[in-house]
């Protein structure tokens, strides 16, 4: 069970791993895919993609003992986690002011460089 702010699965994750013994050491090769919803970074809207990730890792050899891939693969999800999800490169984001997302439909706010016009234009007699 992966919980994560931010990420949610939309279904199971599909695991496949190649497992080898080696001497005292168990070595598994790892496949990870599982269809994600993310949550968007600019703009907060959530947004469908597929978390792949492949990894390896060894564990001691113990006789009778299970190994149990689930707190490795849990951490690799993790650690892969983008830091900032965006759900297009040229996401708009939010309006400061409104908080209207920019992507669906342009707001009446004034840009920030309309601000800035205005603010220089301020202190001046004329």
């Amino acid at each position: 069970d992966v919980n994560y702010e931010g990420i949610s699965f939309t279904r199971h994750i599909t695991a496949t791993a190649k497992i080898l013994k080696a001497g005292g050491e168990v070595l598994a090769d790892i496949k990870l895919e599982a269809p994600v919803e993310y949550m968007c970074g600019r703009c907060l809207a959530k947004f469908p993609d597929t978390f792949k990730k492949e990894f390896k890792t060894s564990y001691e050899a113990r006789q009778g003992s299970v190994v149990d891939l689930d707190e490795d693969i849990r951490q690799e999800m993790i650690l892969d986690y983008p830091m900032k999800s965006l759900c297009k490169p040229d996401c708009k984001g939010l309006c400061h002011n409104c908080g209207q997302n920019l992507n669906i439909e342009q707001c009446e706010c004034p840009s920030e460089d309309d601000k800035k016009k205005d603010q220089k234009g301020k202190g001046l007699d004329l």
